[in-house]
C-alpha cells in the first residue's frame, strides 16, 4: 500500500527541449552598390509533460526572424491521449504541413516553401489511427482571416477561417506514400483553398528518393485563377564517405491565369546538385551547383546558375556550423551583366 501511494504521488514528468539558430550572410562582396550584412534568428523551446502513460501535453514557444534579437511568444499547446500503440487524440493548437523540401538547403524550412503545402495553423483536434491523420479546427495566426466591422474608432474584428486536413501513411518496408488532401474556407463568398498530393519516401539501399506532387487551388470552383502544379523529385546516395544529393523542382502556373502563392512557390523552376565527402567525423565539404529561375513568370528571364562550396562541422551530436561560399552567375538576358560573391555561417544547436 505504501508503495503505490509513492507511485501515485510521483506527479507528472517534465521534459525540456529546443532548437537554437543563429545565421549572418555577407550581401555581394564584388559590387559596392551591393555590399551588406544581414542576419536570421530561430528560438525553439518546447515544454512536454507526461501526466500518465496515456495523458501528456506540450507548449512551445517561438522566437524568429531576419535579426538578431526576434522577440519570443507562444507558438502553441496540445494535449494528446494515447490510446494503445496505433491510435492518439490531440486537440489545442496543430500544425500541418505537406510535401516539404528536405535535400535543398535554401527552401528547407515549411513554414516558408513546400512543393504540397506550407505549414497551416489550427486550433482543434487531430486523430491519429494506424497511419490516418484526420485534423479540424479553425486558423490561427497566419492561417486566419480576419473580419472587420463598425466604424474606426469602434471596429471589431474576428477570426472566420477553418481549415481541415487528411492524410495517410502507407509504409512498404523501407518505402512511405503519404497521399494528403487539406481544405481550408476563408468564410468569404467563392474564397477557399485546396491543397493535395501525394508525398513519397523510397529507399533502395544506398539510394534513396523523395518526391512530392502538390496541386495548389485557390478560389476552389471558380473558372479563374487557375490551379498550380507542382512537382520535387530528390534523389540522394550515399557510398561510404561520398555522398550526392540533388532536388529538381517545377511548377506549373497557367499561362493566362496564374495563382501567386507568395513565398510557398518561390519559383517556377529550379534544379540542384550537390556531391560531398567527408573529410573526417566531424567534418564535411560539398559543392553546390544550382540553376535557378528566380521568378514564377516564365517571360522574365532573369535566371541565374549558382557555384560554391559549404563545409558542414559537426562536433558533437545536436551541434552543427555550416559555412559557405557561393558565386551567382547571371545567364538570363535579363539578369544583369555581374557575377556576385556571398559568403555565410549558420549555426545551429540543440538539447
Amino acid at each position: 500500500a505504501q508503495e503505490s501511494a509513492a507511485v501515485e504521488s510521483k506527479g507528472p514528468e517534465v521534459k525540456f527541449s529546443g532548437e537554437v539558430e543563429f545565421d549572418a550572410y555577407t550581401g555581394d562582396v564584388l559590387n559596392d552598390d551591393k555590399q551588406s550584412h544581414s542576419y536570421a534568428s530561430t528560438f525553439d523551446f518546447n515544454v512536454d509533460v507526461q501526466f500518465n502513460e496515456k495523458w501528456s501535453a506540450s507548449v512551445q514557444l517561438e522566437a524568429d526572424g531576419e535579426t538578431t534579437d526576434p522577440g519570443a511568444i507562444y507558438n502553441g499547446a496540445f494535449i494528446q491521449y494515447t490510446h494503445g500503440e496505433n491510435a492518439a487524440v490531440k486537440f489545442g493548437d496543430l500544425t500541418f504541413s505537406e510535401g516539404a523540401f528536405l535535400n535543398y538547403y535554401g527552401y528547407d524550412d515549411p513554414a516558408d516553401n513546400a512543393a504540397g503545402m506550407t505549414e497551416h495553423d489550427i486550433r482543434g483536434f487531430e486523430v491519429d489511427y494506424n497511419g490516418l491523420i484526420v485534423g479540424l479546427g479553425f486558423g490561427r495566426g497566419d492561417n486566419d482571416n480576419q473580419v472587420c466591422t463598425g466604424e474606426e474608432d469602434e471596429e471589431e474584428c474576428v477570426g472566420v477561417a477553418y481549415d481541415a486536413h487528411l492524410a495517410y501513411e502507407l509504409g512498404f518496408g523501407e518505402h512511405v506514400l503519404r497521399p494528403y488532401v487539406d481544405y481550408k474556407s476563408y468564410q468569404e463568398a467563392k474564397h477557399n483553398e485546396l491543397h493535395a498530393g501525394l508525398d513519397a519516401n523510397l529507399k533502395f539501399g544506398a539510394f534513396g528518393l523523395h518526391a512530392v506532387y502538390g496541386l495548389h487551388s485557390d478560389y476552389l470552383g471558380e473558372d479563374s485563377p487557375k490551379a498550380t502544379h507542382a512537382f520535387l523529385a530528390e534523389p540522394s546516395l550515399e557510398i561510404g564517405k561520398v555522398n550526392v544529393k540533388g532536388a529538381a523542382f517545377y511548377a506549373y502556373f497557367d499561362e493566362d491565369e496564374p495563382t501567386d502563392h507568395g513565398e510557398e512557390i518561390p519559383e517556377y523552376f529550379f534544379a540542384y546538385a550537390e556531391p560531398g565527402v567527408s573529410v573526417m567525423d566531424a567534418l564535411a565539404l560539398g559543392i553546390p551547383l544550382e540553376y535557378h529561375t528566380n521568378t514564377i513568370d516564365k517571360n522574365d528571364d532573369v535566371s541565374t546558375f549558382d557555384v560554391g562550396v559549404r563545409a558542414y562541422f559537426t562536433p558533437v551530436e545536436g551541434l552543427e556550423v555550416t559555412g559557405f561560399a557561393m558565386v551567382d552567375i547571371p545567364v538570363g538576358d535579363d539578369a544583369g551583366d555581374d557575377a556576385g560573391l556571398k559568403f555565410g555561417v549558420e549555426s545551429v544547436f540543440s538539447f
